[in-house]
C-alpha cells in the first residue's frame, strides 16, 4: 500500500472517529463558522501529519529499503491517533458543553504543538532518508563505474546478449577476437558465430542461463577470416528487478592451450620428428592386432653407417634424412601395415593381414630397392644401406615385446653379416643370444682374473723379406674352454663396455713386453697395436697411451696404433682430430682391414695416415681373381701417391707374394711367412731371423 492509500485510511478514520464522537454525546452539529474552520484546519493538519508519517515509512521500507517492523508502524499510528483525537475531544467538549474557550484554546495549542512537532520528526527524518539515497546513489555510482571498467577493460571477450541472442553490448576485446566491426557484430546473433557443430549444445545453454542458471563450457566460433578460435565461456543471466532480462559472456581464448593440449596428446602416441607412432603408439596399436590375430610380422629396420650423416653434415641434416627415410617407408607400406620410429634411427614396421611370408619378403625387398635412389641432404648426397631383422606372429612370439626382442636379435645378426641385408629370426638366434649372456659373465670374470695373453705375428719387409713390425693379438685362455679367438669375445665386449678394460691391459701388457725386448735384444721393429673405435674415442684413450710409453720407455714413433675404416668413416671430424693429436706426439697410424667398409678412396687424403693395410679377403684369391687384383693394385698405387706404407695381410703362398712385390706392396703380413707367436716364441723367431742374415 502507497503513502496515497495510508493517508485516505488515516483520514476516513479520523473522521469516522469525529462523527462517532459528536454522535455519542448526541450534540447538534450546530457549530459557529469559526468553530467549524478550526475543526476542519484540525482534520486537515492530522490527515497531512498522517501522510507525512506513511510517507517516511514508505521511504524507508521500499527506497532505501530499511526494514519496519510492524510494531512501530502500530506505536507511530496508535500514538497519533491517540494525541490528535484526544485533542479533538477536548476542543468539541469545551466548545459545545460551553466551557471557557480558554480551555479550549489550549487543546486546540496543544494539536499545533503535536503537529509542529511532528512535522520536525518527520522532516528530521525526511533528511536522514535523503543522506542515504544520496549515500545509496554514490555506490551505485562508484558500482557502475567498476562494472564499465570491468566490462570495458577486461582482458576477457564480453558480450551482452537479449533474450533473442542478439548481441547488445560487446567490450573492446570481443572486436580482434572476431575480426569484425562493432556495427558488423551488432547485427549478428550468436548462433553466426559459433561453427554448425556447436549450435545444437549452445541453444541448450540458453535455455539455462534464461532460466536463471550459471554456465561454464568450451565451444568454437568462427571469426570473420573462416578461422575458428577455441573459447572458454561463462554464461551469466541478467537479472534486474528479478526479471532475466538476458545473458552476459564472457569468454576467453584458448585456442593456444588447445592446440598445445592436442600436441602433447599427439607426443605421446607419435614421434616429433617424422609424426610417426613412436613405441607407445605403436604398442597400443599392436595389441590390438595380437588381440585380434590380425598381427603378421614385425620388421626391425636400423640405418646403416647414420652416424656419418650426423658427423659430417650435423645432426639438423641427420634429421632431415630420417625425415625422409620415414616417407620412403611411407610410400612402401601404404596400408599394408603400421609404421614407427623406435628412437634413433631405428624403425619398427608391423604388418597386417598379409597371404604369407613371401609377401613380407617382397616387402622387405621393396624398401631395400626405396634406399637404393640417392638421399640429397643440403646439398650433398648420400647413399645408405639398411640392416633389417624380422620376427613373425605368432611362431615368433604372441605379444609385442617378445616379437620386438626377436627381431632384434635377427637385426643384429643382419649387421653382423655385413650389413645391407635382412635375416629372419630363428630359435638359433635365441640360443646364440643365450650364449653371448653366459659368455658376458665370462667376459668379466676374465678382466678380473687377467685370463688373457697375447701373440704377435710378424710383418716383413717385401724388398729383403726383414721383420720391420709386429701386430700385437689377444687372445682368451678361458680355464674351461680353452683357447677363444677374438673375432668371438671382442664384439661382445664392445657391445657392453668391457672393451676398455680390456684395450687398456693389451696396451699396457704390449708396452712391457716391447720394453723387455728393446731392453734385452735391441729390437728394431716397430710394435702395431689394434685400437677398438669405442676405446679409441674414449677421453682417457690417449692420456693413457702416453703414459704407458713413457712408463716403459718406449718411444713414441716405434708404436703404431691400427684403427678401423669404419672408426674414420663414421666419426671422421673426432677421428681426425685425435689422429693430428697423437702424430704430434710421434705416433704411427695405420688403417687396418681397409677396402672392407664402405670408404670412397677419397678419405685417404683426409686423415694423416702412415699406412694401409689390405684387408685379406682382396688377398686370398690373388693372383687368379682379376677384380680383386685390380682393386689391390689400385690401392697400392693410391697409397704410393699419398706417400703411405702398404701391408698386405693374409698372404699365404709365393704367388701371392710375388704378384704384391710386383705391384710394389711394402710390407707382408700372413702365414706364408709366421702364425701369430706366443711373446717367446716371436722373440726366438727374430733372433733366429737376424742371425740367418748375419
Amino acid at each position: 500500500m502507497n503513502n496515497s492509500g495510508v493517508s485516505v485510511c488515516g483520514s476516513i478514520f479520523i473522521l469516522g472517529f469525529t462523527y462517532y464522537l459528536l454522535y455519542t454525546l448526541k450534540m447538534p452539529l450546530l457549530l459557529l463558522k469559526e468553530h467549524l474552520i478550526i475543526s476542519l484546519v484540525l482534520l486537515i493538519a492530522a490527515i497531512y501529519t498522517l501522510s507525512r508519517i506513511y510517507e517516511h515509512l514508505y521511504i524507508d521500507k521500499l527506497i532505501i529499503k530499511r526494514r519496519i517492523s510492524f510494531f512501530k508502524m502500530l506505536f507511530l499510528f496508535f500514538m497519533f491517533s491517540i494525541c490528535i483525537n484526544s485533542s479533538l475531544y477536548i476542543f468539541v467538549i469545551s466548545l459545545l458543553l460551553k466551557f471557557n474557550f480558554y480551555m479550549g484554546t489550549v487543546a486546540l495549542v496543544s494539536v499545533v504543538v503535536l503537529f509542529i512537532l511532528t512535522i520536525h520528526y518527520i522532516e528530521n527524518q525526511l533528511k536522514y532518508q535523503q543522506e542515504q539515497l544520496e549515500h545509496k546513489n554514490n555506490i551505485l555510482t562508484i558500482n557502475e563505474q567498476h562494472y564499465r571498467s570491468l566490462f570495458e577493460n577486461n582482458p576477457d571477450a564480453v558480450f551482452t546478449l537479449d533474450l533473442a541472442g542478439n548481441f547488445i553490448a560487446v567490450n573492446a576485446s570481443v572486436l580482434p577476437l572476431t575480426n569484425l566491426t562493432l556495427e558488423e557484430l551488432l547485427q549478428l546473433t550468436l548462433m553466426d558465430l559459433l561453427v554448425e557443430e556447436e549450435k545444437n549444445k549452445m541453444m541448450l545453454i540458453l535455455k539455462d542461463v534464461y532460466n536463471g542458471s550459471n554456465a561454464s563450457f568450451e565451444t568454437i566460433m568462427r571469426t570473420k577470416g573462416e578461422k575458428t578460435v577455441n573459447l572458454k565461456v561463462t554464461a551469466l543471466p541478467i537479472n534486474i528487478n528479478e526479471k532475466i532480462t538476458g545473458a552476459y559472456f564472457i569468454a576467453q581464448d584458448i585456442t593456444k592451450q588447445i592446440e598445445m593440449q592436442n600436441k602433447v596428446r599427439f607426443l605421446a602416441y607419435h614421434d616429433e620428428l617424422t609424426g610417426l607412432l613412436n613405441r607407445r603408439g605403436i604398442y597400443r596399436k599392436v595389441e590390438n592386432y595380437i588381440h585380434s590375430r590380425t598381427l603378421a610380422a614385425a620388421i626391425l629396420i636400423d640405418i646403416d653407417m647414420f652416424k656419418d650423416i650426423n658427423d659430417h653434415l650435423g645432426h639438423m641434416a641427420g634429421d632431415i634424412f630420417l625425415q625422409q627415410v620415414a616417407n620412403r617407408l611411407h610410400q612402401v607400406i601404404e596400408t599394408k601395415g603400421l609404421i614407427g620410429r623406435m628412437g634413433g634411427d631405428e624403425f619398427l614396421i608391423c604388418m597386417t593381414e598379409t597371404q604369407g611370408k613371401w609377401e613380407v619378403i617382397e616387402i622387405l625387398q621393396e624398401i631395400q630397392t626405396a634406399m637404393e635412389e640417392p638421399f640429397k641432404i643440403q646439398e650433398s648426397i648420400k647413399e645408405i644401406t639398411l640392416s633389417i631383422g624380422v620376427s613373425y606372429f605368432p611362431e615368433d612370439g604372441e605379444d609385442f615385446n617378445t616379437l620386438i626382442k626377436h627381431a632384434d636379435m635377427a637385426m643384429y645378426k643382419a649387421k653382423k653379416h655385413g650389413r645391407n641385408n635382412f635375416v629372419e629370426y630363428s630359435s638359433d638366434l635365441e640360443e646364440e643370444k643365450l650364449n653371448q649372456i653366459t659368455m658376458l659373465q665370462e667376459l668379466k670374470l676374465a678382466i678380473n682374473q687377467e685370463q688373457f695373453h697375447l701373440n704377435f705375428q710378424p710383418k716383413h719387409s717385401s724388398n729383403d723379406n726383414k721383420v720391420v713390425g709386429i701386430e700385437t693379438l689377444v687372445r682368451w685362455q678361458h680355464p674351461s674352454k680353452g683357447i677363444i679367438s677374438p673375432v668371438k669375445f671382442i664384439p661382445l665386449a664392445e657391445q657392453n663396455g668391457l672393451i676398455i678394460p680390456i684395450s687398456n691391459w693389451i696396451i699396457q701388457e704390449a708396452c712391457r713386453i716391447y720394453s723387455q725386448w728393446i731392453q734385452s735384444y735391441h729390437v728394431s721393429f716397430h710394435l702395431s697395436i689394434n685400437v677398438s673405435p669405442a676405446h679409441f674415442l674414449d677421453n682417457g684413450f690417449i692420456d693413457f697411451l702416453i703414459k704407458q710409453a713413457e712408463k716403459y720407455h718406449i718411444p713414441t714413433s716405434m708404436i703404431d696404433i691400427e684403427i678401423t675404416e669404419n672408426l674414420a668413416i663414421e666419426n671422421t671430424e673426432l677421428t681426425r682430430k685425435k689422429i693430428n693429436i697423437l702424430k704430434k706426439k710421434g705416433f704411427q697410424i695405420s688403417m687396418d682391414d681397409f677396402g672392407t667398409g664402405y670408404t670412397s678412396l677419397t678419405y685417404l687424403s683426409q686423415f694423416n695416415l702412415d699406412r694401409i693395410k689390405i684387408d685379406r679377403s682382396f688377398i686370398m684369391e690373388l693372383p687368379d681373381n682379376r677384380n680383386n687384383g685390380a682393386i689391390v693394385e689400385s690401392l697400392i698405387s693410391v697409397a704410393k701417391n699419398l706417400d703411405m706404407i702398404v701391408t698386405a695381410e693374409g698372404v699365404e703362398t709365393e704367388a701371392q707374394l710375388k704378384i704384391l712385390n710386383k705391384w710394389g706392396c711394402d710390407e707382408i703380413q700372413g702365414y706364408y711367412f709366421s702364425k701369430p707367436l706366443p711373446a717367446e716364441e716371436l722373440i726366438e723367431y727374430w733372433k733366429k731371423q737376424v742371425k740367418d742374415d748375419c
